[in-house]
């Protein structure tokens, strides 16, 4: 399963013809494409900010096609431990990408986003840019 990070998305919504054909290519061999919670409101928090109706329109209509993946006990189990293993280390990376990142493992997922930087100390961790 593969997993759109929030600037794939971004990218996506702003009309990014890579991402599109990515997206297309990825579902005509029948993986699937999922997205997480936090995923999802970051980028609508971004759209109603912006008073974006349009592209908030189009986002609905996106989450109607795929499924979208929250927290359970397994995920923060996950996170949890991974935030420990990092900080044991002196990493620090953002609460939402750890969230992310547990999501998509407890998933056995793979997640596309162009914010390697963000994720690349979670090594249990399976990172795609499509925009390389």
């Amino acid at each position: 399963m593969i997993f759109l990070d929030s600037d794939i998305l971004s990218y996506y919504f702003s009309g990014n013809s890579k991402i599109y054909e990515k997206i297309t290519e990825t579902i005509n061999t029948g993986e699937k494409i999922a997205l997480t919670a936090i995923n999802v409101y970051e980028l609508l928090k971004g759209f109603k900010w912006r008073s974006n109706k349009g592209k908030e329109l189009l986002f609905g209509k996106f989450l109607e096609t795929v499924p979208v993946f929250s927290m359970d006990n397994d995920t923060i189990n996950i996170a949890t431990d991974i935030y420990a293993n990092l900080r044991r280390n002196g990493i620090t990376i953002g609460d939402a990408d750890i969230i992310i990142a547990s999501i998509v493992i407890k998933n056995n997922g793979k997640l596309v986003t162009n914010n390697i930087k963000h994720y690349h100390d979670i090594k249990e961790l399976d990172l795609l840019n499509w925009l390389e």
